[in-house]
């Protein structure tokens, strides 16, 4: 890879990460989700009362944001492949767990969470209009762990390859390790607080690719010494 083509694609991963973050959150302050164990007045105020044209199209905002998390994916394991079998490895695995991270919060979580609106909307009994987004809840929760796994992977690739700040893996193993340990208590809120812990890392990975981007950048663009 030439060094203007990694500069590219590290500014490319950067912006990605930061995309996510953002077309994500704004899908968030869209959406009206009831939470696992919420009274039936709770759920039923986000599943039958609530507009289902704006939860949807939070909802769909949220999609997006996992399509553009995809590529991020794909590209952060590929500019920390490395040279080694070790670094190939855990690159491999960052790909896996990232894509398995994508195809369960959307394949069980949004399809889920939709059917729910969906149904609540049309006739559907509440307790069964719940009972079907309790599907979308334990799928995110299950989907922290292996976002765990991907955050694991890319600290530990960062630590091999060397080729982001120190910092980028410690902080990784932390936010990591915690979104799987958090699962077994969900119900006590802890993998909302590990995924609050994980965007904090995540922009924090942003930040990182981009000033490796703006940094090759600088240093290509000085002119050598007069001798």
């Amino acid at each position: 890879m030439t060094p203007a083509t990694d500069r590219r694609l590290w500014a490319v991963a950067g912006w990605l990460a930061v995309a996510h973050i953002v077309v994500m959150l704004g899908g968030f302050a869209l959406e009206s989700t009831p939470m696992l164990g919420s009274e039936p007045s709770v759920a039923g105020a986000a599943l039958v009362e609530a507009s289902m044209a704006m939860t949807f199209t939070g909802g769909y905002l949220e999609f997006l944001s996992f399509l553009v998390f995809l590529m991020a994916v794909t590209l952060i394991a590929h500019l920390l492949r490395g040279h080694t079998d070790t670094s190939r490895w855990v690159s491999s695995s960052i790909a896996a767990a990232g894509v398995t991270y994508v195809a369960v919060t959307i394949s069980s979580g949004f399809a889920a969470g939709a059917a729910a609106m969906y149904d609540g909307h049309h006739g559907v009994p509440l307790a069964t209009v719940t009972t079907v987004n309790d599907v979308r809840n334990f799928a995110y929760f299950l989907s922290i762990a292996v976002l765990g796994l991907f955050t694991l992977c890319v600290a530990v690739a960062v630590r091999v390859t060397g080729t982001l700040p120190r910092w980028v893996s410690s902080t990784g193993f932390v936010a990591g390790g915690l979104c799987v340990v958090a699962v077994p208590g969900a119900g006590f809120g802890l993998v909302d607080d590990a995924t609050l812990v994980w965007l904090l890392w995540f922009i924090a990975f942003a930040v990182a690719a981009l000033h490796r981007a703006r940094k090759a950048t600088t240093v290509r663009s000085t002119p050598p010494p007069l001798a």
